[in-house]
């Protein structure tokens, strides 16, 4: 399987799945109800403290859909050296993203818990 093929059947599974959740969403007689996004009040430092801790839980996801990238580079390169070392580059440097979000997130957890309990 060439990796056009593999693009465009990973392309379409997306799509039929992007597609049949909207279908069940419109297809729904209730409407949803909205919850509160701040879920911390009103504080600036909560507001603040949310809309990073979701910044670093989007960059968590993208490392690892990295992560899955570079293995599938890897697999599908078929001995060539080049391709072998793209796909060791980009897991290493997944790695290492996914390291720093980490320590990123306990470094907001410890300093945001310092100045909300203040």
């Amino acid at each position: 399987m060439s990796i056009s093929k593999f693009k465009l059947i990973i392309f379409l599974f997306l799509a039929v799945i992007i597609v049949g959740q909207s279908l069940v969403v419109l297809a729904q007689e209730a409407p949803i109800p909205l919850t509160n996004p701040l879920k911390g009040g009103t504080d600036i430092s909560a507001i603040v403290g949310n809309v990073i801790s979701w910044v670093l839980r989007f960059l968590g996801v993208l490392a690892f859909v990295m992560f899955i990238y570079g293995g599938i580079l890897w697999m599908t390169s078929g001995g060539k050296s080049d391709q072998i070392t793209k796909g060791k580059d980009t897991l290493v440097w997944a790695v290492a993203g996914l390291a720093l979000v980490f320590f990123s997130y306990a470094i907001l957890t410890f300093v945001l818990n310092v100045l909300i309990n203040k």
